[in-house]
């Protein structure tokens, strides 16, 4: 049996999706999670005995959904059983070998590698990250600046009528969702959830959790000395124009030099393939 799983967030590009799976494959088992909502079909994706995928939730930006769609995933790995559980998305890559990836791991059985700051977060809007947690937001829906203008001006009506959610008692961190786990440290979340199901349902009404739940829970447990701050992602959130940066073929010999395990995040078209099979060339 793999040693390590690897789940997949999902929502388009069948043919990036494919070329991820293909990957990862013989090394991994690999456990995809595709919006329900989402019209990419599991029938035209790969199929191999060490890939499992599910369709299951309906996610949408900045909702509680995307909390939910990372505890299903999660858990169904975590029912097999594994000594790492790794989250990427469905535009990442791995820019190192499979070999290296297994090779560091077992390297680091103990460790779990994600960013897990405490709040508040100066760089973070909405008074340093606490208002997500503590205002009522309304995401559900695809249409992005709608939910960010709905979100501003129901955000404004809170603060001026003192609304607030009376948070979970807990310290609070937060950090990016793609994270590495031990076994370990989901024994603890998954416990943690069961014993306090509040916690949970206090989040309902939140906004971005998904990049705190998780680190909240292990931040205030016993593994707190066993969280590494890295995510081990390659990500360029500084030169634009979008954030972050989609990459491209000027940052491969960047990208090759840096101790990261996965990049975030390509886009491979049909225009771009040459960036695919240099990067291939490239860990392998």
């Amino acid at each position: 049996m793999n040693t390590i799983a690897i789940l997949i967030l999902a929502h388009h590009n069948p043919k990036q999706l494919s070329l991820l799976i293909d990957q990862l494959k013989d090394d991994f088992d690999i456990y995809v999670q595709i919006d329900k909502k989402s019209s990419l079909s599991i029938e035209t994706l790969p199929q191999y005995n060490s890939v499992s995928y599910y369709k299951e939730i309906e996610v949408y930006w900045g909702h509680v959904s995307q909390v939910y769609n990372m505890e299903f995933i999660f858990k169904k790995a975590f029912e097999k059983g594994y000594e790492r559980y790794c989250m990427i998305s469905g535009d990442d890559f791995p820019i190192k070998s499979n070999i290296y990836i297994k090779s560091f791991f077992e390297k680091h059985k103990t460790d779990n590698f994600m960013y897990a700051n405490p709040l508040p977060i100066k760089t973070w809007g909405f008074n340093h990250g606490f208002d997500r947690l503590d205002r009522y937001w309304f995401m559900k829906t695809n249409k992005r600046p709608l939910v960010k203008a709905l979100g501003r001006i129901t955000l404004g009506i809170q603060r001026m009528l003192g609304i607030k959610i009376k948070r979970y008692p807990i310290d609070y961190y937060a950090g990016s969702n793609w994270i590495n786990l031990s076994h370990e440290a989901l024994e603890i979340v998954f416990a943690f959830l069961k014993q306090h199901p509040n916690f949970m349902d206090k989040l309902k009404y939140s906004r971005a959790t998904d990049e705190i739940w998780i680190q909240s829970i292990l931040m205030n447990s016993s593994l707190k000395d066993k969280v590494i701050n890295d995510d081990l992602r390659y990500i360029d959130w500084e030169k634009g124009p979008d954030y972050p940066r989609t990459l491209d073929y000027t940052d491969l010999e960047s990208i090759v030099k840096s101790k990261a395990l996965f990049g975030r995040k390509f886009k491979f078209t049909d225009n771009t393939d040459n960036l695919y099979l240099k990067l291939l060339n490239k860990i392998n």
